[in-house]
C-alpha cells in the first residue's frame, strides 16, 4: 500500500506541475473561443480519445452543444463551431485530416498536446500545451517520469 501511495503523490506532484505551466492568457483565449463557439466538436485517439470523450461529457453538463468526431450522431462541423483535438504527438494522421476538413470548412481548431510544433500544432489557432513528455520525446527516454507514455 505505502508504494501505490508513494506513485500516487508523485503522479499528482507531477500533474501539479504540469499545471503551474500551462500558459494563463492562451487558456483564457480559448475558453472564451468556447464560449463563442455555435457548437463544440472533439477529437482524439487512444487514450486521449477517451479523455476527450470525458471532456465532451462535462462540457455538454456545462450546456454546450456538443459532439465527438467519429461518432454516429456527429453532423458536419462548419462555420462558428470548433473543433477541440487532444494529441500528444499531434501527429496522428487521422486527427490531422479532420483539422485540415475543420479548417477547410471555417471551423476553429484548438488543439490540446504536448507538441507545439507538430503537424497538429502548426493547423491549430489555438493550442492549450501541456509541458509534460510524450511517447515521441527524448524525455520519455530519460524516464522523466512514472507514468508510461505522458
Amino acid at each position: 500500500m505505502d508504494k501505490l501511495i508513494r506513485q500516487m503523490e508523485a503522479i499528482m506532484k507531477e500533474l501539479d506541475n504540469g499545471i503551474s505551466l500551462i500558459d494563463a492568457q492562451e487558456s483564457e483565449e480559448i475558453i472564451q473561443a468556447m464560449n463563442n463557439a455555435k457548437r463544440i466538436f472533439l477529437a482524439g485517439s487512444g487514450r486521449s480519445g477517451l479523455v476527450i470523450r470525458a471532456f465532451a461529457n462535462r462540457l455538454m453538463h456545462l450546456g454546450n452543444t456538443v459532439y465527438v468526431v467519429g461518432d454516429i450522431t456527429t453532423p458536419s462541423i462548419g462555420e462558428e463551431d470548433i473543433l477541440f483535438i487532444g494529441s500528444g504527438s499531434g501527429e496522428t494522421a487521422g486527427l490531422i485530416v479532420n483539422a485540415k476538413k475543420a479548417k477547410q470548412l471555417g471551423a476553429t481548431v484548438i488543439l490540446n498536446t504536448t507538441n507545439p510544433q507538430s503537424t497538429l500544432g502548426k493547423l491549430a489557432d489555438f493550442k492549450l500545451i501541456i509541458n509534460a513528455a510524450n511517447k515521441e520525446t527524448e524525455m520519455m527516454q530519460k524516464k522523466s517520469s512514472i507514468q508510461p507514455m505522458g
